[in-house]
């Protein structure tokens, strides 16, 4: 990837739907790119033939396009799911290639849904905020800090334990982790930021706030169910902390998370 590139323009930003492209597979018909895209795959496998590259995508992997030419576009779904789509113009492209990448970093997928709400509200002062985000979540992509194998295999435990845990809120605590790893959470900690960019106790928040934009927008339960599914005791706690995370409450997050198209 690039790093010396300057975002000219946004062109728009969208919310892509399982449901919207319900055949297997589709043909895009157009040979020109006018923007360079952006996509954070949140469920869904698919198979991508972009001229001579094949991208294969999964959940939480990232993949973008260049703006230009572009002799094949076929899309195969193995799996239908939802994205979130960046249309945007720089001085020069992220790469000349189209590629995908596997996102670890549960804040990007956070970032992403900032974006998008962000561009569907049109408050003032949006696009300079989105313009913001969008340099953000590129500055996550680029984020070369590395932890060694050995290192990362220490808390493979923490994670796996967290993932099967997060939604319930007495079950992870520093003790746990502790207990789970075989070293010090002070260590574990340390870890965590440099693997993630985050703590362990940010990392479950991201966990639970990106699970209850899936629930509201399932349309299955309310606030307080969604609340309590997602281990908080009361929804005024829920509330705060998923306005905390999206700039955005809960009730209205409903109303705007649509497409944008």
């Amino acid at each position: 990837m690039e790093n010396n590139f300057i975002i000219t323009d946004i062109k728009r930003v969208i919310y892509i739907d399982k449901s919207e492209y319900s055949e297997k597979t589709t043909s895009f018909s157009s040979k020109q790119l006018f923007s360079h895209e952006l996509i954070y795959h949140f469920s869904g496998e698919m198979t991508v033939y972009y001229n001579n590259e094949i991208l294969k995508t999964s959940p939480n992997t990232i993949r973008y396009l260049p703006m230009g030419y572009c002799q094949k576009y076929v899309v195969d779904r193995e799996q239908h799911g939802d994205c979130i789509d960046i249309f945007f113009k720089s001085n020069i492209p992220l790469s000349d290639k189209a590629f995908v990448r596997s996102v670890k970093n549960e804040k990007i997928g956070t970032l992403f849904r900032k974006i998008f709400l962000i561009w569907t509200q049109k408050d003032e002062e949006y696009y300079l905020e989105a313009l913001s985000l969008l340099y953000k979540i590129i500055a996550e992509m680029q984020k070369t800090d590395y932890l060694p194998n050995a290192q990362y295999e220490k808390i493979i435990p923490a994670i796996n334990f967290i993932h099967d845990n997060f939604l319930k809120e007495n079950e992870i605590t520093a003790e746990k982790l502790v207990q789970v790893c075989g070293i010090s959470y002070s260590y574990i900690k340390r870890l965590f930021v440099l693997k993630f960019k985050i703590s362990p106790k940010k990392y479950i928040i991201s966990l639970k706030m990106n699970y209850a934009c899936d629930l509201l927008r399932s349309n299955m339960y309310n606030i307080s169910q969604i609340a309590e599914i997602c281990g908080y005791s009361d929804i005024y706690t829920f509330s705060h902390q998923f306005k905390k995370t999206f700039s955005i409450s809960p009730s209205n997050f409903i109303k705007k998370y649509k497409s944008s198209r």
